[in-house]
């Protein structure tokens, strides 16, 4: 009965996971669906540690949960051990019998747990995620339902794929995402939970305080045949079927034994009424001394203690705020632009754990996880790719999406005033001024939604070689001092020549010019008029049809910055 209201609870798990990172045709994702990924154990500890209440009461749950019946999260709630468990189904189909293959019973090797959970939450205490972005379930999990799944069904659906899509970034993503998933699949199809119960840092701390839980499966031996079933259906290889055992700390709390057992010889009881039920941390077939007792207790000490040390040491880290003029770029500069709410390119890469949901869930596809731009560090993270789209100031679907808390949630207001970069405006190429073609898509085919770039009535010269005398009557009533001359090979005086960057459209060139050699073209073409205001949304760098020498671009920022109000 345990076991098929577990498989149910499993599916819906899994339904409304995979539904949370389905594109719903560029609409505003239904929040309700992130539920999932809120009662996750790594979003909940990192969303605690970023001073969301409703994080901490989720992993007090979770922790109390663990403390009375084992390890339920790891078979009811974890997508990445629900795909496992479908993958070993797959290969084993059949309930097991006496007759049946299964996986068989394994030594522990609490060592390897222990290493791995210090590896991945002892990166906490230096403040950074680290080792635990690539192995963290819940990660693993989401990154391939981002970057396999998402891209699959929008294919699907038929939307058009951009260039962004197939270039090598996007590839490599999926590849990346695609082995990360098939590692733990891969050892669940050969030995079941073995990911849970070797690499797993979730798993190991879990298992730590399972050992402890009352309510675990239990071996009555004066009613068991030894027939087997229950051994060759436990997928955490945890029943000693010789010394007539479970190892609490690695029962993922599935109770497939429960259902598969004909004598109900396997019962859930408190394991400490019967010494012959005590869980041995030992090899098979060697009693538990004082002294490996003692020692258990000590390595499940550090590993609280440790936990705790990182619990304490995370939120005391400085989060450096530079006194930068949101109208001036200075250094405040970064290679690429990160989402609104992660407040700085430095505490993206510390807290966030690649998980993809808020790339997924995007309305508008701005963002796509980093290849190169970020490093090693921010490989698979988020960033901005303004060749696809631009980030929507009435959106805020990112920062309430991550459910661990490395993107801060932020309203409408907050979003419409945080400057994630700076257009930078380069005159000279732009092609109304390079070319003197009609364009000004920046400022005709979207509204900058700050006021900060604005269209002006210009009058763009050009020089008539055969008619420029080099007379100087055009350079002397510049007021910007735009224009200069040259000497070019062949003519007797010097040519006229104007700079782009500098001329200002006002045509006293034109005015002045007796010779006509200066004609004057008026066309509409744009002005960065208040650098304050930009929040680098991107919609004029999306629509510039410059590529290679752009004309107007955002400068991403490595510091966000509020820009003033009005």
């Amino acid at each position: 009965m345990l076991a098929t209201i577990r498989r149910i609870v499993a599916c819906l798990v899994l339904l409304v996971f995979v539904a949370s990172f389905i594109p719903w045709g560029g609409a505003e994702p239904c929040a309700s669906l992130w539920w999932v990924e809120r009662v996750q154990f790594v979003p909940a500890l990192l969303g605690s540690l970023s001073g969301k209440a409703w994080a901490a009461v989720i992993l007090a749950v979770l922790l109390l949960l663990t403390l009375i019946f084992g390890r339920v999260f790891c078979s009811w709630l974890c997508p990445l051990g629900i795909l496992q468990d479908i993958a070993n189904r797959a290969v084993r189909p059949r309930p097991q019998s006496r007759k049946g293959k299964g996986v068989r019973f394994a030594p522990n090797h609490p060592w390897l747990r222990g290493v791995m959970a210090l590896l991945a939450f002892g990166g906490l205490v230096g403040g950074s995620v680290g080792l635990l972005t690539w192995l963290d379930p819940y990660s693993i999990a989401a990154r391939g339902m981002a970057a396999i799944l998402n891209p699959l069904l929008v294919w699907a659906v038929g939307a058009e794929l951009t260039p962004s899509d197939m270039e090598l970034s996007a590839v490599v993503a999926m590849a990346v995402a695609a082995c990360g998933l098939a590692l733990p699949l891969g050892l669940a199809v050969w030995r079941g939970r073995l990911y849970c119960n070797t690499l797993c840092p979730v798993g190991a701390v879990l298992g730590l305080i399972a050992r402890f839980a009352p309510f675990t499966p239990h071996m009555e031996a004066s009613v068991c045949g030894r027939c087997g079933a229950c051994m060759k259906s436990c997928k955490a290889q945890a029943i000693d079927l010789k010394n007539m055992r479970v190892d609490a700390s690695r029962c993922v709390a599935c109770y497939d034994c429960l259902s598969a057992c004909s004598r109900a010889a396997m019962t859930l009881r408190p394991a400490r009424a019967d010494k012959s039920a005590r869980i041995s941390m030992a090899p098979a077939g060697a009693e538990p001394s004082t002294e490996e007792s003692a020692d258990a207790s000590r390595r499940a000490f550090l590993g609280m203690g440790v936990a705790a040390l990182a619990t304490a040491a995370l939120p005391e880290l400085p989060t450096p705020a530079p006194s930068t003029n949101p109208a001036e770029q200075g250094t405040n500069e970064s290679p690429v632009a990160v989402p609104p709410g992660a407040q700085s390119v430095e505490r993206l890469l510390d807290r966030c754990t690649a998980c993809g949901l808020c790339i997924a869930n995007c309305p508008t596809q701005v963002l796509r996880p980093s290849v190169f731009g970020l490093g090693i560090r921010g490989f698979m993270k988020p960033v901005l790719d303004f060749t696809r789209a631009s980030c929507d100031p009435n959106c805020v679907t990112c920062s309430q999406a991550c459910p661990t808390g490395a993107l801060l949630p932020l309203t409408l207001a907050e979003k419409r005033r945080t400057q994630i970069g700076l257009a930078h405006y380069e005159q000279k190429n732009c092609l109304v001024w390079s070319h003197g073609t009609p364009c000004a898509k920046c400022v005709t085919e979207v509204q900058c939604p700050t006021g900060a770039l604005v269209a002006q009535e210009v009058n763009v010269p050009t020089v008539i070689a055969d008619k420029c005398r080099g007379c100087r009557r055009c350079s002397s009533v510049c007021p910007v001092g735009a224009i200069t001359r040259v000497e070019v090979e062949g003519r007797e005086r010097k040519l006229a020549v104007i700079d782009r960057s500098k001329c200002i459209g006002c045509g006293a060139c034109s005015f002045a010019c007796r010779p006509q050699a200066i004609s004057l073209q008026k066309l509409t073409a744009p002005r960065l008029a208040h650098p304050g205001k930009c929040i680098g949304c991107g919609a004029c760098d999306h629509v510039c049809p410059t590529k290679r020498a752009r004309a107007l671009c955002v400068v991403p920022r490595e510091q966000h910055l509020t820009t003033p109000e009005g």
